[in-house]
């Protein structure tokens, strides 16, 4: 995440920056130039030495050529270069001199070359300035099409040392003449510019739209740009006009489809324009029905105009298992071409695709889609035995509203079980809980035989607990189904309710109930309940032990995924992720913990799976929040809150949204973190467990934020023995050591020392360890905490421990002492960001600042040089560097070079 620091009070938005690009002034925010800093430094080592005369910058239509070598015209005039620009023309190529002749003087004699010459060398006159030679640089855009003078005439000015040329060339080009004889000199470099990563797409887009980016969206303006700087920037601009892209609770999100702006309409249309009346129907037909296969193509008579398209770079011929598929090149392509097909023709092609595909009897599993979706496009009937396999499809691909689309004109009276459970599970991940629970509802009630009833349970039982936050209903569904199942079936029911009532905060029933995970024979169940248990473990206060069976279980899904589905991104391997990151959390495990869930997050965004996405994005979020890292605390659960909310996950909001609340309250942000926790306000029976507890603690320190810490501790205690009668020990712990901090020491030191020595987690033991130190008050006590917690990367509550030691030590007259605790709290501070916890235990001791010379002679003795080689290489005396390094051990709080090296590093 950006780590951009949280939006402040009343500020939606209080700024142009929160409004977003172009809007509240009417500003046209510049796209910023990002990801090209090697490019650039290649520059200006070429422009610094004398032997290189030019560099042609290549790169394909869009890339960024020009913005780049604007860039490099801008860095030469910042060093004291004269810059010019010229632009070369397809009309202009005609013309002698046509590019430069604005750059020669008035009176040049145009008609006489050797006169031209001097003229132009008179012009562009090559200065120096500081030892260095200051040329001209002269930016020629689309090289290619320079005419022959101006060449001739550039071609002289660099050999003679007059000018530096910097020249863009579009490629793929036909042979130049123009550029050939440049790149035939020894002088010219060469620079090819290709298109931007998905991580410096991610870096250009945060860089716009001026903070954090959700990553779904990210990826999805990645693969529509396809890392082309021109059409990102288009798409960028185009949905932020239209509202597509909006920023909700500081996160900038896609709530519909990308669409560009007129101009990128407008350059699609001018690649696509002047194609031959059967190519134009090639480009329809695949704008419609792409995927096509290469066979079908070709019974179509299409061979000599997909040859022809495919060399244009049009259309894209592809290898897909055992068949060569076409498609257009860029979606971009499609989106234009189809909104100028009128209705009647788009008919027509789906007809005759239809009758095609079924005449060659529709063997290939995504076929059934295929046809069912083009019967209906076309305006045909579809029979109920057509409709159930493209469901069944669309199912599989995860795309919900196409099966509720499909299934939508079956009429109830020929509606099977699968029907409804069709429709009920695609409502549920739609977001449409009501109309899940109707589809679900009649589907129990005709449910005959043990994997039907075990399958509408399942799926009714989520959408109840998940969608409707009716947990009484929830257990009393399953209930109901294990009577009527044998012992296989019941034994999935029972782990089923283990998971809801952890989730709903009775964790010794749910590890009663999983007290065999590890024997059930079925492979899956096995896993799924060993990952319950692993939570409930975490909650109950065995982190370590916690986060080694779900990192066993993890790795199990994520091989057996890759054997099945290799190279493809699954959602069953990114969702156990979310169990070991709770468990490393509470362990106090936090880089293996960051690691994990980043490296899972972007599997569930590749995979297109939202629950993963929202629950990893909230974990991660609590992840940093416990860490003290609020700026990126804020946004993951900024991505989590947005996602849940935009498909109503209303548990999810309850989690998320209390650790937003939290995070602005602790950041003083109280009328924000007021604001979250009236939108999060709800029935309890719609929150599980740990959102509720969590919303406590926002309650807590949103008290402790406008100065009544009293009422926050009391809120903390109070919530720490709901932790406790539900077993959940890591949250107790949580609750416990954040009252501690905000003063309330002396009352749980005693039950956390308690909770600590339960559990194996090194979290819960430094918890107690501040608690004690705080109430014992001794300065190295509370120096050994911070420590704990920096290697913990505990760095907020360290950064307290250490500023609690560095005020102790100076009571105690020891200014050493407190000199190394203030350096501790300071580089503790430094790992937290810029957005601090705004609490009474606020750093109070400033740290005093080296000097340069200082800074240096500390920086050679940690890389173990002597006195007497640190005097040698400064040309200073022996004592000199003593008597600095003296003054930096005072300063630093340390006693020797050995301790000197841990904290310069």
């Amino acid at each position: 995440m950006s780590g951009r620091s949280i939006p402040g009070p009343n500020a939606q938005p209080a700024s142009d920056e929160d409004a977003g690009p172009g809007r509240a002034t009417g500003r046209r925010r510049r796209w910023p130039f990002s990801a090209r800093d090697d490019e650039l430094a290649a520059f200006a080592a070429y422009l610094d030495d004398d032997a290189v005369s030019a560099l042609l910058v290549h790169g394909p239509a869009g890339v960024g050529k020009t913005r780049l070598a604007e860039e490099c015209l801008r860095h030469a005039e910042r060093l004291g270069h004269r810059t010019e620009r010229a632009v070369a023309t397809p009309t202009g190529a005609a013309l002698p001199l046509d590019a430069l002749g604005h750059l020669l003087p008035p009176d040049a004699p145009v008609h006489d070359p050797v006169l031209t010459f001097r003229a132009a060398s008179q012009a562009f006159p090559p200065r120096r300035a500081g030892g260095r030679t200051l040329r001209t640089v002269v930016l020629v855009d689309d090289l290619q099409l320079l005419d022959n003078a101006s060449a001739v005439l550039l071609g002289h000015l660099t050999r003679t040392g007059a000018v530096f040329v910097v020249g863009t060339v579009r490629t793929p080009v036909p042979p130049s003449d123009v550029v050939e004889s440049f790149e035939h000199e020894e002088s010219t470099r060469r620079l090819d510019v290709a298109a931007f990563t998905e991580p410096e797409v991610a870096g250009l887009v945060r860089g716009f739209l001026g903070g954090p980016v959700e990553h779904a969206t990210l990826s999805t303006m990645a693969q529509a740009s396809r890392g082309n700087a021109l059409v990102l920037r288009e798409l960028a601009v185009g949905a932020v006009a239209s509202g597509v892209l909006a920023r909700d609770a500081g996160l900038w999100r896609l709530t519909g489809r990308l669409t560009g702006t007129r101009r990128l309409t407008a350059l699609v249309r001018g690649r696509l324009a002047h194609r031959s009346p059967s190519q134009h129907r090639l480009l329809e037909l695949l704008a419609l029905c792409e995927p096509l296969s290469l066979d079908v193509l070709q019974r179509g008579g299409h061979t000599d105009d997909l040859e022809t398209l495919e060399e244009q770079g049009l259309v894209r011929v592809r290898i897909d298992g055992r068949r060569v598929v076409c498609a257009l090149d860029h979606p971009l392509y499609g989106q234009v071409i189809r909104s100028g097909i009128p209705a009647g023709r788009r008919r027509g092609i789906y007809r005759e695709q239809a009758a095609c595909l079924a005449s060659l009897g529709a063997r290939r599993r995504e076929d059934a889609l295929r046809l069912a979706s083009w019967r209906r496009a076309a305006g045909l009937p579809v029979a109920l035995d057509t409709l159930l396999p493209a469901a069944r499809m669309a199912r599989h691909v995860r795309d919900y509203p196409t099966v509720v689309d499909l299934l939508a004109g079956v009429q109830e009276r020929d509606a099977t079980l699968e029907v409804w459970l069709l429709r009920g599970e695609a409502h549920h991940h739609i977001g449409h809980w009501a109309a899940a629970e109707e589809c679900l509802s009649t589907a129990e009630g005709l449910a005959e035989g043990d994997e039907n009833i075990l399958t509408v349970a399942m799926e009714r039982t989520q959408n109840l607990y998940w969608g409707l936050g009716d947990t009484t209903r929830t257990l009393e569904v399953n209930s109901r189904a294990a009577a009527r199942l044998d012992e296989d079936g019941r034994q999935v029911l029972r782990v089923n309710e283990a998971a809801y009532r952890l989730y709903s905060g009775r964790v010794p029933d749910a590890l009663r109930l999983l007290a065999d995970a590890e024997a059930i024979a079925v492979p899956r169940l096995r896993m799924w309940a060993q990952l319950q248990r692993s939570l409930a473990l975490s909650y109950a206060g065995q982190d370590d032990a916690a986060a080694e069976l779900a990192r066993t279980v993890h790795e199990e899904l994520t091989a057996a995924e890759g054997e099945q589905r290799p190279g493809s991104p699954s959602s069953h391997a990114s969702g156990p992720a979310i169990y070991r990151i709770a468990a490393l959390t509470d362990a106090g495990r936090f880089p293996e913990a960051r690691e994990v869930g980043r490296a899972a997050f972007a599997q569930a965004v590749a995979a297109r799976a939202l629950a993963p996405q929202i629950w990893l994005a909230a974990h991660l979020g609590r992840c940093e929040l416990i860490a003290g890292h609020l700026g990126p605390a804020h946004d993951w659960f900024a991505e989590a809150l947005g996602l849940a909310r935009g498909h109503q996950v209303r548990r999810a909001v309850a989690f998320a949204g209390a650790g937003c609340a939290i995070v602005l309250a602790q950041a003083g942000r109280i009328d924000r973190a007021d604001d979250e926790l009236t939108r999060i306000q709800g029935p309890e029976t719609e929150r599980q467990q740990a959102s509720l507890l969590m919303r406590q603690l926002a309650r807590a320190w949103r008290s402790a934020a406008s100065g009544a810490a009293e009422e926050g501790r009391r809120i903390l205690a109070a919530a720490a023995e709901q932790a406790r009668e539900a077993g959940m020990a890591s949250y107790e712990s949580w609750l416990l050591g954040d009252a501690a901090r905000l003063g309330a020491a002396a009352e749980v030191r005693g039950r956390l020392a308690e909770l600590a020595a339960g559990s194996d987690s090194a979290l819960a033991d430094a918890r107690a360890g501040l608690a004690a130190a705080l109430i014992d008050g001794g300065h190295q006590g509370l120096y050994e905490v911070a420590q704990r917690c920096e290697r913990l990367g505990a760095d907020m509550a360290g950064a307290e421990a250490a500023t609690e030691a560095s005020a102790a030590a100076g009571r105690a007259g020891d200014p050493r002492a407190a000199a190394a605790a203030a350096v501790l709290a300071r580089r503790l501070l430094d790992r937290c960001g810029e957005d601090r916890v705004a609490a009474p235990r606020l750093p109070t001791t400033a740290v005093r600042p080296l000097t340069d010379r200082e800074r240096h002679v500390a920086r050679l003795a940690a890389e173990g040089l002597s006195s007497q080689d640190i005097a040698d290489r400064l040309v200073l005396s022996v004592r000199t560097v003593d008597n600095h390094l003296q003054r930096i051990y005072a300063k630093l709080g340390v006693v020797s070079r050995q301790e000197l090296v841990s904290v310069i590093r």
